[in-house]
């Protein structure tokens, strides 16, 4: 078989030119622009400064008519007549996006709809030795969903935002792509992966799976599916190989499709595990039949998701990998760019790396995205983070036809086998917020019981069975959240059972302190808002825009109530800011105590509580989010204290309604902490100590164990002027946490006179920093120069200087870095 890629540059225009109205004369001069492919058609425009960059400004305004009109490409392929000659031309298409006629030669071929579906085309009878043309026909999504809606018998709806494409939910594409409140409504057009021409002489592999059981520690049974595609009958010699093993035979293969099994056993192999818990072991698996060969990675692992019944009926969600159980602990991912020609394998190792780095071992694949490119995969296998996989339907109601249920079949067919044999993947859920939606709109409130039959034809008759056809050995979750199977219950405010996403702080405009009124089994979303840094602020909004309510800054949130809830709390919590920068500073800051608040807490209550996934760890565009990475790549402050508070060992500390504060230790690791010192102290912001109690403790593997309790009034009438730090040491561990005693904005914190001194060294540059009086919330910026912090908002006493890394990207000299560094911390925030 030979392989031949139409990847490179097609000829792109309009297919009304009249109808591009801001470039319509253009087009009438110039027949076509260059359009790289895999690449989307904005970045074609964008390439050719047709259009201004959609991120930058107000400009996703102006860039609209793009996704409202019809695109044609054009590629000119030239074959030989050995090439055409006793061999079937097979045409392949994956993330074709979305509404596409395909022609060869100007011969109608086929049509795709769904950007998550593979289509194979044979276009063997309109191939010629010579020049061919292959023609792309895209019809605008915006224009396709609003016509789907025009043959309804009843209305279906979604979600809206406040720049926002209509109907998405009737179209199989990334339903962000439409906007959302965090997004741009950039309607992408194009084909994100390689065009493959194969030219089959005698099979096809249309898809590799496997199936392993376990039989001992470290020994499993192996079960290698293939399903081949027969053109040409005849004897092949085959053989499969993992770890050491495998089976070696001839098989009779028939024309038409044809599976085809090995099975054997893998012994003294590693397990897999997800970061934290151990080494994520993966060995190559390799199948060849006659001269073709596949190519996987295979992980030993078992994987279920255990849901205890409580005696009082409540029911937990407990991910248990190798026998373990294991605290989830991670974020939400959605896709990594709007616009789908800047998605990269680096972008992508960056960020699952950071997560890594802030002892996250989970990952949620949101359903309003994608299925992820394979480097997304491959990464999160390499790394040990398992995925918490929504399957791509998000915040809607959605069609019960037919033809929609064929489609959406048709997707799951391609996508399971794809994905199941990646050690990383711990769930498929059936979509991101589907079931709470069916209680969100007029129309379904009215006529309930019409949009449940709807969901429950989609969800469980097509979805749940397809994936567990596919993938038995994996758990089907409904829909997130969700009380598990056959259970509708209002898992937004319910935290007694199964997953929950948690609002009620952001949307509902509660106090932090609202996050100690839930007990949840598993906590799936919750999340509070930042602005980003000032350099990051800097990629979109001019000098002239630096302010909050200024039009640009407005537009880059597209949260409707997201600044003023930013702002409310800055009087709730925090004195107000002087300036600017210190808005973004002290938002990052409120950002990063709200989820180191709820995320503490929901620890501490291990094992009841078993896992937390705030949302979001990145941005697809620069904009106010809940992300704790920018779109630039750039760490919050956030994504530091997630640092901590995801460690595996941490000391923690929280104050009940009563006004007594109750310290723990969480313990991860499946090991007994022996003989820790557990040392609980209270000073003043002057930095004198009020008091100190030290406790010698053994901390039980994968636990949670209180400490102590310190009565409230213990502190009356020293909140104002103290706040409690406990530190832990064991061998080599060491911990800190601090606590204040009162809002920020009540006590009276002094003047640190922050010092900072930097030298180079073999990481980068080091920082250290000291201070006279207790520092709180120190944080080190940057700016636009590319690296990390070794560590960020951290506390520093004078007593204990603080040493600090910034590892670079690009090579800076030392006068660089200097320039460019800044300090915050709380007092300078506002001070006078």
């Amino acid at each position: 078989m030979q392989t031949l890629l139409l990847d490179g540059l097609w000829r792109l225009f309009p297919k009304d030119t009249h109808a591009v109205a801001p470039y319509c004369r253009f087009f009438l001069e110039h027949p076509s622009i260059p359009c790289k492919l895999p690449g989307d058609i904005y970045t074609a425009l964008l390439e050719q400064q047709l259009i201004e960059d959609p991120y930058w400004g107000t400009n996703e305004l102006s860039v609209q008519w793009v996704g409202k009109n019809d695109w044609v490409m054009q590629k000119t392929l030239t074959l030989t007549r050995e090439q055409l000659e006793h061999c079937l031309a097979i045409l392949t298409f994956t993330m074709a996006d979305t509404i596409i006629t395909l022609s060869v030669n100007n011969h109608e071929i086929g049509k795709m709809d769904n950007q998550f579906r593979r289509y194979r085309f044979d276009v063997s009878s309109s191939l010629i030795e010579g020049d061919n043309l292959i023609e792309l026909s895209f019809i605008s999504a915006e224009k396709a969903a609003i016509e789907e809606a025009s043959k309804l018998e009843y209305p279906i709806p979604c979600s809206v935002y406040p720049v926002s494409s209509p109907h998405r939910n009737l179209i199989r594409k990334s339903q962000c792509h439409s906007g959302w409140d965090w997004g741009p409504c950039i309607l992408s057009q194009g084909v994100y992966q390689s065009i493959c021409l194969e030219l089959v002489d005698q099979f096809l592999i249309e898809n590799v799976t496997t199936e392993l059981r376990e039989l001992s520690l470290s020994s499993f049974d192996v079960k290698v599916n293939a399903l081949i595609n027969v053109t040409k009958e005849g004897l092949y010699p085959m053989e499969a190989t993992l770890a050491d093993s495998g089976q070696k035979r001839e098989i009779l293969l028939r024309t038409g499709l044809q599976k085809v099994t090995f099975h054997f056993e893998c012994h003294a192999v590693q397990r897999w595990w997800p970061n934290g818990e151990g080494k994520a072991t993966l060995y190559p698996l390799v199948l060849t039949i006659a001269d073709q060969t596949v190519t996987k990675r295979i992980g030993f692992r078992t994987i279920e998701v255990k849901t205890p019944k409580d005696k009082d009926g409540g029911r937990g969600m407990i991910f248990c990998v190798n026998g373990r159980d294991i605290y989830a602990k991670g974020a939400n991912w959605i896709p990594q760019d709007a616009l789908i020609s800047r998605i990269t394998a680096q972008r992508y190792q960056y960020l699952l790396q950071s997560c890594v780095e802030a002892n996250m071992n989970m990952i949620r694949l949101w359903g309003g995205g994608m299925y992820e490119m394979d480097a997304f995969y491959d990464y999160c296998d390499e790394k040990g983070l398992l995925i918490w996989h929504d399957l791509m339907f998000s915040c809607s109601l959605y069609p019960s036809s037919d033809e929609f249920l064929k489609n959406v079949e048709l997707e799951l067919r391609y996508q399971i086998p794809r994905l199941m044999d990646h050690p990383s993947i711990a769930l498929w859920c059936g979509n991101n917020e589907d079931l709470g939606a069916i209680t969100w709109y007029e129309e379904s409130k009215k006529n309930m019981a019409r949009y449940v039959v709807d969901y429950d034809r989609l969800n469980h008759s097509v979805v749940e069975r397809v994936v567990t056809e596919l993938d038995p050995q994996r758990v089907f979750w409904p829909s997130s959240p969700s009380s598990g199977k056959d259970d509708f219950s209002d898992n937004w405010h319910s935290d007694n059972q199964g997953d929950m996403h948690y609002w009620t702080v952001w949307h509902e405009g509660k106090p932090f302190e609202s996050y100690y009124d839930v007990k949840p089994r598993f906590v799936s979303e919750f999340g509070y808002q930042s602005f980003p840094s000032l350099s990051t602020v800097r990629t979109y909004a001019p000098e002239e825009q630096l302010n909050l309510t200024s039009p640009v800054m407005e537009h880059h949130q597209k949260n409707t109530k997201g600044n003023s809830i930013i702002l409310g709390n800055f009087c709730t919590y925090f004195r107000l800011p002087l300036n600017f920068e210190q808005m973004l500073y002290l938002s990052e800051c409120q950002q990063a105590l709200a989820m180191k608040m709820a995320t503490e807490y929901w620890r501490s209550l291990r094992p009841h509580c078993m896992g937390s996934l705030y949302w979001q760890l990145n941005d697809n565009w620069p904009v106010a989010s809940w992300s704790s990475i920018d779109y630039t790549g750039k760490w919050k402050l956030l994504q530091y204290a997630a640092r901590r508070f995801y460690s595996s060992i941490l000391p923690l500390a929280y104050q009940d309604f009563e006004g007594e504060i109750r310290v723990y230790v969480v313990n991860d690791t499946p090991h007994e902490q022996k003989q820790a010192h557990i040392t609980v102290k209270c000073a003043s912001f002057s930095g004198e100590k009020q008091f100190s109690k030290a406790f010698l403790m053994d901390i039980s593997g994968e636990s949670s164990q209180q400490v102590c309790t310190l009565p409230d009034k213990i502190f009356e009438g020293k909140r104002q002027d103290c706040f409690l730090y406990i530190k832990y040491t064991c061998g080599d561990c060491y911990r800190e946490n601090t606590l204040f005693l009162d809002k920020p904005k009540r006590c009276n914190l002094e003047n640190p006179s922050l010092k900072l001194e930097v030298k180079e060294n073999s990481k980068g540059f080091l920082i250290t920093v000291s201070c006279l009086k207790p520092a709180f919330y120190v944080s080190l910026d940057a700016g636009p120069l590319n690296g990390t912090f070794s560590d960020n908002w951290f506390d520093v006493r004078p007593t204990a200087q603080k040493q600090v890394h910034f590892t670079s990207v690009e090579k800076l000299t030392l006068s660089q870095f200097k320039e460019n560094l800044k300090v915050f911390d709380l007092f300078d925030s506002s001070k006078n």
